[in-house]
């Protein structure tokens, strides 16, 4: 009889370990069917990890057809890991177990003004606070602007004219004294609103989070949209105005110029007498709540110019869910139903017709939520 090799046995025992995800029981004929793995293999496995207790078994067995099976489930009280997302107005930090359950949560403010220096320390000294006594086995990070995922680098940071080349995957590993993984802000809020749909996970889903800049993540045939470069979901840097202001970017007139809260507190500004710059978003949404016709227009043409951009979006993924999240969005009727009306006029019939759009119950947890997830993932691979 010729035995297996142990390289050959490590990388079945990864297979396996793979296809494990938080807060979704998985039974051994699933996980030989997915794997391509022997039923025998998989058994084989999964004996171990669960007498090593890395998985246990659910108490109530789960019908199937002929004899009933047991589902297993990662054990979270194995350890546990940390999710930020690191996009101002603040990073957000979360603990979580293995199953995915929140253990612990906090916030830090962060000023792109200050610079570099300002947000790495920010960084920094709360992942160094957090880990102090909680040894995390794996930390993620939901990263915005442009990166490299193969050398773990950030190149371009949002609205930080310092920031170059950081190497921030070795720098948060050292801090957080564990490994780190990265994802891209927007396929981060992807994850996390899938895996949080348990009883229905969505195969083809778009989200799209608009505050100070717009991310769009996306699902597309059941499988995470992350991109060549790590860097997919940039729908605030598509054109809508080509003769529009001029983006941080470098390009002229990207939906994030004219549909963000950002854009409608600058336009209040404009239109304001002497451009005042006491402006905020609350106080527009208030203005027009209480009558102001022109604050209700500049909610109503933010609403409609992202509208416009997501049914270019949603042209193109055609997925079944749409869910909106973000500050842009407390503004409820003043920009909801804009934002439908269009969307209905610029998306063609057979997108919208099973099309769902919901709020996000996650909130600026999202990201966070979405990098915990990844870090997870690779965490349990590693055990």
């Amino acid at each position: 009889m010729k035995l297996k090799s142990p390289r050959r046995a490590a990388r079945n025992r990864t297979q396996v370990l793979s296809r494990l995800r938080p807060w979704r029981p998985s039974s051994r004929r699933e996980l030989a069917r997915e794997t391509g793995l022997s039923p025998a293999t998989v058994s084989r496995i999964t004996r171990d990890l669960v007498r090593r207790k890395v998985l246990t078994e659910a108490d109530k067995p789960r019908p199937a057809q002929g004899r009933p099976e047991r589902s297993l489930e990662i054990n979270g009280s194995y350890g546990s890991v940390l999710g930020i997302s690191l996009l101002y107005p603040a990073a957000r930090f979360l603990v979580l177990d293995l199953r995915g359950e929140l253990l612990r949560e906090s916030s830090e403010p962060l000023d792109p003004d200050r610079g570099k220096s300002q947000v790495l320390g920010t960084l920094r000294r709360a992942t160094q606070s957090i880990v102090r006594g909680l040894r995390p086995i794996g930390v993620g990070l939901a990263l915005p602007g442009q990166w490299d995922p193969e050398r773990g680098v950030s190149s371009l940071y949002p609205r930080v004219a310092d920031w170059k080349d950081v190497p921030l995957r070795d720098l948060l590993g050292e801090w957080a004294r564990c490994p780190a993984t990265l994802i891209g802000y927007a396929p981060a809020l992807a994850l996390a609103e899938q895996a949080r749909r348990v009883s229905h996970e969505p195969s083809n889903l778009v989200t799209v989070e608009v505050a100070e800049n717009i991310a769009m993540g996306a699902i597309v045939n059941g499988g995470l949209l992350q991109g060549a470069s790590g860097n997919a979901g940039e729908l605030g840097h598509i054109c809508i105005d080509p003769d529009g202001p001029a983006c941080y970017c470098g390009a002229r007139g990207c939906l994030e110029t004219r549909a963000t809260v950002s854009s409608v507190v600058q336009e209040a500004r404009e239109a304001s007498r002497g451009g005042s710059r006491e402006a905020s978003f609350d106080q527009v949404v208030r203005r027009a709540r209480s009558g102001d016709p022109a604050a209700a227009r500049i909610l109503d043409r933010s609403a409609r110019m992202l509208g416009l951009g997501l049914a270019s979006a949603l042209n193109l993924f055609n997925p079944e869910l749409l869910v909106l999240n973000g500050r842009f969005f407390d503004a409820g009727d003043l920009v909801q139903g804009a934002l439908r009306a269009s969307i209905l006029a610029h998306a063609v019939g057979s997108t919208v017709r099973r099309l769902s759009i919901e709020s996000s119950s996650l909130g600026v947890r999202a990201a966070a939520l979405g990098a915990g997830l990844v870090a997870t993932k690779a965490a349990v691979q590693r055990l």
